[in-house]
């Protein structure tokens, strides 16, 4: 999954709410709230995510709890840990990944 990031949140920071982007954005701190995007959301390996996320492609190498909706795909990598709900037509999970969650794939996921 290539990305071009356009914003950043290093680790030690800690975000709570709402955000929407375009393009790529990567969390190495602490996200809880709602995330909607035509675009990129990497959590990088320390990032952690509490919340629903509506984003184009979502990449994993930290941990996500929550809902996901992902319109093309999603991808947890070796040391990506994803628990909830996961929506997306594509799913990639690497050996090494921890996944606990419901998924459903096919067609890009209706919004619900």
């Amino acid at each position: 999954m290539k990305t071009d990031l356009q914003t950043f949140l290093d680790s030690g920071t800690s975000f709570e709410g709402k955000i929407s982007f375009t393009g790529a954005v990567r969390i190495d701190g602490h996200f809880r709230g709602t995330a909607s995007a035509d675009g990129t959301l990497v959590v990088g390996e320390t990032g952690t995510i509490d919340a629903k996320l509506d984003v184009r492609e979502l990449l994993v190498l930290g941990s996500v709890v929550g809902e996901v909706t992902a319109k093309e795909r999603v991808e947890v990598g070796p040391n990506g840990r994803l628990d909830g709900i996961v929506r997306a037509p594509r799913i990639k999970i690497v050996d090494g990944a921890q996944v606990s969650a419901k998924i459903e794939m096919g067609e890009p996921a209706a919004k619900r």
